[in-house]
């Protein structure tokens, strides 16, 4: 991830817990894997570009996923933009996490805010198990049952996301002039 990928995403988390007054990770990534795919499937590309994983209870943005989590290996700069932004819940309620300021929203483009109102609203507020349930389609399925590190395929996120043939023809195309320009 870039830099300002990492700003993306910042802002991104922002704007959920601004709009939720808060909420629990789960959810939080929840509401970021649904968006993503709804703007894969809508828009044909990525609203983020962190990788996503297949866990056991469902798929998580990986490098957001360590740096909430704590994790050693987290993305030093991603963490810091976090530490400064985002406060997290303390004993029990651990898994908590509220703004600390307003997201910027000259980091969003008018579909990333479309798409994640649209998650939020369907996502932030279900309970855990039908948000789990949710998040198990075909290609969580595909990449949980994988060896190794389990990423989610953009162009199975695509599909469930019902995007089109064309949008999947588009998405390929995309996909393979980013593998020869890198």
């Amino acid at each position: 991830m870039t830099h300002f990928d990492k700003l993306r995403l910042t802002e991104i988390v922002l704007y959920i817990l601004n709009k939720t007054n808060g909420l629990d990770y789960y959810h939080v990534f929840k509401v970021i894997y649904f968006a993503n795919v709804a703007h894969l499937a809508k828009y044909g590309s990525l609203m983020v570009s962190d990788d996503f994983c297949a866990l056991p209870d469902g798929p998580v943005p990986s490098n957001l996923y360590n740096c909430v989590k704590g994790e050693q290996f987290c993305d030093k700069d991603l963490q810091s933009m976090l530490d400064e932004s985002v406060s997290k819940g303390k004993d029990d309620a651990y898994y908590m996490l509220e703004a600390k300021r307003e997201a910027d929203e000259e980091y969003l483009s008018k579909a990333d805010i479309e798409v994640l109102d649209e998650s939020i609203s369907e996502n932030a507020y279900l309970p855990y198990g039908d948000l789990r349930a949710k998040s198990h389609g075909e290609e969580w399925k595909r990449a949980f049952e994988q060896h190794g590190r389990k990423v989610v395929d953009v162009i199975g996120m695509a599909k469930d996301g019902m995007a089109s043939d064309g949008m999947i023809a588009y998405i390929k195309e995309n996909l393979a002039v980013e593998d020869a320009l890198s």
